[in-house]
């Protein structure tokens, strides 16, 4: 058993190595989710500033405008993890060097670790250039790194759908606004409550099973998806 487990988890990592070591070489997701969301930042800050006088306005545009730079950054660049493997015909590979669910598990470690630092990257920019102070940081904290688990599982799934189909950017968007946008709430109404200092009350919990359930999800399906 402890052995079956060592070999899974050394999979894993050699999926995730490996995945990384690709963008290390062509930087394509690097690039394409950095230059989006330095731009689309840039834009925002500048369009907007300290937005109006009123601080309910702040506390209700600013948060959803954050996630949305995140949400279409990730989406920018997060599909190629599967897409890729398509059109450079390492697909057939993958799918003899290891089991759907290491594979699977890799992939979505891939788009976490590169998901966490955009927003490690964007989030301190964001909240600079528009002035929005926030009472509860470590709130915020939790729900970049919570929410942000729930994007890349959800981008992950999509993207192994879409992989084998044509014209992958515009089924993306189709297939990810169901998926996604229970997320994408339930994480701007968090940071809302954490620029206001309020308890998470439900919310934490409900994006936590968010969570779960898209990671249980894409452990079931996905070897139908992978092995159609």
């Amino acid at each position: 058993m402890w052995k079956d487990i060592s070999t899974w988890t050394a999979e894993v990592f050699a999926v995730f190595a490996k995945d990384w070591r690709c963008e290390f070489r062509t930087r394509t997701a690097l690039n394409t989710i950095g230059l989006f969301a330095i731009t689309t930042l840039v834009i925002v800050s500048l369009a907007l500033g300290p937005l109006g006088t009123s601080s309910s306005e702040r506390e209700t545009v600013l948060p959803v405008l954050l996630w949305i730079i995140l949400l279409f950054a990730a989406t920018a660049g997060l599909p190629r993890g599967f897409v890729h493997e398509e059109e450079v015909h390492t697909a057939l590979a993958l799918r003899l060097a290891a089991p759907p669910g290491a594979l699977f598990v890799g992939k979505l470690l891939y788009s976490v670790t590169l998901l966490l630092a955009l927003e490690a990257l964007i989030t301190p920019l964001y909240l600079a250039l528009v002035q929005l102070p926030v009472a509860n940081p470590r709130l915020l904290i939790t729900t970049l790194v919570v929410a942000g688990y729930g994007l890349a599982a959800g981008s992950t799934l999509i993207a192994a759908i879409i992989s084998q189909a044509r014209g992958t950017g515009a089924l993306f968007a189709v297939l990810a606004f169901p998926v996604l946008a229970p997320l994408l709430l339930l994480a701007i109404d968090l940071t809302r409550m954490a620029v206001l200092g309020d308890p998470p009350d439900l919310a934490l919990r409900q994006l936590l099973l968010y969570d779960g359930a898209v990671t249980v999800a894409g452990m079931m399906l996905f070897p139908a998806i992978w092995n159609p």
